[in-house]
């Protein structure tokens, strides 16, 4: 997956240039703490103790757009299960409420191990399935898990024709 940073400057979020941990951010007049992380392209991963679908759903898509992100951001909401384990509901830069990512698991994993929550070896659990992180001591992440086929499509010759 490559190096996870969390270098304010390259993910990019607003203000001096820092790492991005453990700061506060007021959203729906709630205030969460969250850390921000890239793998070459912006994770928000917010620490919570009971990350819910609607949670994502709510949060996620006043997060994404808040202007400390100029780029907008992929969201995370993660529990630390026990030092190898975590739990993320996802919210994807825009897609929406997402059931699985790699690079959302790999931001979140790398943030768990960055803060001393969890060991190198991390099993991300997601609605859509489980991913193995693993994170070196320079932060460069290595992905592993299961590949299943979901479906099936036909494109048919109209998209392809101009004007569609």
């Amino acid at each position: 997956m490559g190096k996870v940073r969390f270098d304010s400057t390259v993910i990019p979020v607003e203000g001096a240039p820092r790492e991005v941990l453990n700061e506060e951010l007021d959203i729906d007049n709630h205030v969460l703490t969250y850390c921000a992380a890239t793998v070459g392209n912006p994770h928000c991963v917010v620490l919570s103790n009971d990350p819910t679908p609607d949670q994502a759903r709510h949060y996620g898509p006043m997060i994404e757009v808040a202007p400390r992100f100029p780029n907008r951001t992929n969201v995370q909401f993660m529990r630390v299960m026990d030092r190898n384990n975590i739990q993320i509901e996802i919210w994807e830069r825009g897609a929406g409420y997402t059931l699985a990512s790699g690079s959302s698991s790999t931001a979140a994993a790398a943030v768990a191990y960055k803060l001393g929550l969890c060991e190198p070896d991390i099993m991300v659990h997601m609605p859509g399935g489980s991913l193995i992180i693993r994170i070196s001591k320079n932060f460069f992440a290595t992905m592993t898990g299961s590949v299943t086929k979901i479906c099936d499509g036909v494109m048919t010759a109209e998209m392809f024709a101009e004007g569609f």
